[in-house]
This record gives C-alpha cells, sequence and structure tokens, in this order.
C-alpha cells in the first residue's frame, strides 16, 4: 500500500499550524508521513538502525532504509516550527552565532545536559506528541514507538532528534530561559549547550539552572558546569571568546595543521578524505574569523 505524503509547508509556523498537530487517525497520520502502518510492525525492527561505536566512545544508532526516510520528514516537519529566540541549534544560525551572543568583558556560565538524546525517553517523546501537539492518545504511541530507538529513547544518529528533544524538553528551557531573564542576563541554547551571560551569573546562579535541569527528571554535571570571570577567555560551543572577539580554539587550529601534513603524504581516496576535511575546517575558521 502506497500513501501519498501531505506536501510540505513553505514557512515557518506555529505548532498548530504543523502537519504533526492533531492527528487523531491513522489515515491522517498515513497521509501525513507518507508511510503505511501495514509495514509499522517492520520499521521497528532492530533491522532499521545501523549501530556503531564512534571515536569518542559513545554508540551512535542510525535509522536506515524506510525509518531513515520517515526520520528526515519528521525532522523536516518540526524544522518548521517557530521556537523561541534562545535557540541556535536551528536553521540559519550556528554555534559561531550562539557564541556570538555572549561577547564582551562580562562573567559568563555554561553547563550541558548529560546524555540528552537517551535521556529523553519513550515516555517524554510520547506526552510532547500527547500534551503539546495534540495527537490522540494511540497516534502518539505509534509517533513515540517510530522515533525512538528500540521504544525505549531517541537515537544519538538521527536528524530528528534534536528537534524532538527540545521540544520534549521545551517547558524545561523555558524554565531557565524564565531564570537568566529574571536576574538581568542572556540565555542560550545549543543543542544540550545551556550558556549564560551578564553581571549576575556566579556558582550560585549556574547552581540553581542545574537544580532546574534535575528537577525535570534530566541531569547536568557538575564536572561540565563551569563559570568564567567577566575578563578571562571563554569557550563557548568550540569558540573562545576573547573581550569582543570570537576566535578559534587551539585545538583546531591545530587540527588543521596536523591535516595539511597528512595531505603531504596521502594520496587516493584518503587525499580527497583529507582535502574535503580541510575545507571544512578552513571554511569553520573563515567564519569565526567574520564574527571578530
Amino acid at each position: 500500500m502506497n500513501v501519498k505524503q501531505s506536501p510540505l509547508p513553505k514557512a515557518r509556523h506555529s505548532i498548530q499550524a504543523s502537519l504533526l498537530y492533531k492527528i487523531v487517525g491513522k489515515g491522517q497520520l498515513q497521509s501525513r508521513l507518507g508511510i503505511s502502518l501495514d509495514h509499522l510492525s517492520q520499521l521497528l525492527t532492530p533491522e532499521n538502525y545501523r549501530v556503531w561505536i564512534n571515536q569518542k566512545g559513545r554508540e551512535i544508532q542510525q535509522p536506515i532504509y524506510r525509518l531513515g526516510q520517515l526520520h528526515k520528514r519528521i525532522a523536516n516537519l518540526m524544522s518548521r516550527i517557530v521556537v523561541p529566540g534562545y535557540v541556535y541549534s536551528q536553521k540559519g544560525r550556528s554555534y559561531i552565532d550562539n557564541a556570538k551572543q555572549h561577547i564582551g568583558n562580562q562573567p559568563l556560565g555554561k553547563t550541558d545536559i548529560h546524555k540528552f538524546y537517551p535521556s529523553t525517553s519513550r515516555q517524554m517523546v510520547w506526552r510532547m506528541f500527547h500534551e503539546d501537539f495534540k495527537c490522540a492518545k494511540d497516534i502518539s504511541d505509534i509517533l513515540a514507538d517510530l522515533c525512538c530507538y528500540q521504544q525505549k529513547h531517541l537515537p544519538t544518529g538521527s536528524p530528528l532528534s534534536g528537534h524532538v528533544a527540545f521540544f520534549a524538553s521545551r517547558e524545561m528551557f523555558d524554565e531557565i530561559e524564565d531564570v537568566a531573564r529574571m536576574s538581568h542576563n542572556k540565555m542560550t541554547l545549543y543543542v544540550d549547550d545551556v550558556t549564560m551571560s551578564g553581571s549576575t551569573v556566579t556558582k550560585t546562579l549556574m547552581y540553581r539552572v542545574r537544580s532546574v535541569i534535575h528537577r525535570h527528571g534530566l541531569k547536568a554535571k557538575k564536572s561540565k558546569t563551569k563559570t568564567f570571570a567577566a575578563h578571562s577567555p571563554k569557550t563557548v560551543t568550540g569558540a573562545v571568546i576573547v573581550g569582543s572577539e570570537v576566535r578559534l580554539p587551539n585545538q583546531r587550529h591545530k587540527k588543521i595543521w596536523e591535516t595539511r601534513r597528512s595531505l603531504k603524504a596521502a594520496s587516493g581516496m584518503e587525499k580527497k578524505r583529507l582535502l574535503r576535511s580541510l575545507k571544512g575546517r578552513l571554511q569553520e575558521a573563515k567564519q569565526i574569523t567574520k564574527a571578530e
């Protein structure tokens, strides 16, 4: 059974205007996602994921085949929903734009959500679809199963995970932004990285942020929660803030140098791979130079 997909909306819009909003019947679900529920059990088998351990020792769960296409569809639909201004992990913005929000000689604090995607449970995803997107209970069950790895949590290598994780925890992030605003500071979010800057950012304030995160059932490690003095260099989402400038970290300069050195002895496919890598690193450095 082939199901024709509903056309994608052309512009950013509210949750209420999303094709994922208020799905109350299975026919509606099939049309909006372009899937046949006759194949649902096949989509939920382990064979629909490629699983491996990356260089950092983290397990990556990547949806493939039809499930991979479906995850891209859901990610596309989610990416069109307007999010709060404090979110910088969205189309048209970058981690450099995120860092730029905190330039200047002022105190800065940061933390991140420990294992954000694996900690975003199926129950959290189900609640999001049912309470925020107003989908019927059985439809929310199906959507949560389709989105979650082994029907347990968000996969670490799916294009939908960042979008779904944000909306599943939006109440928490809004509360953290309230903490920043009420203390006259600025807060930004880049995926799972929370950064706060302003004259009253202290270890005590960042403890309050960690308390909000823990109260919502997630974790922010004490070791990953850091504060910086007003005039010190500050690392924010892969960039370094020095006064009113955003700079490339020394580690990234080193990787550019190492890639150039490796290119001298490389040939064939390895040379092509290194050239692509160097091009990406130089483009990244160029973006940071423009930000200064």
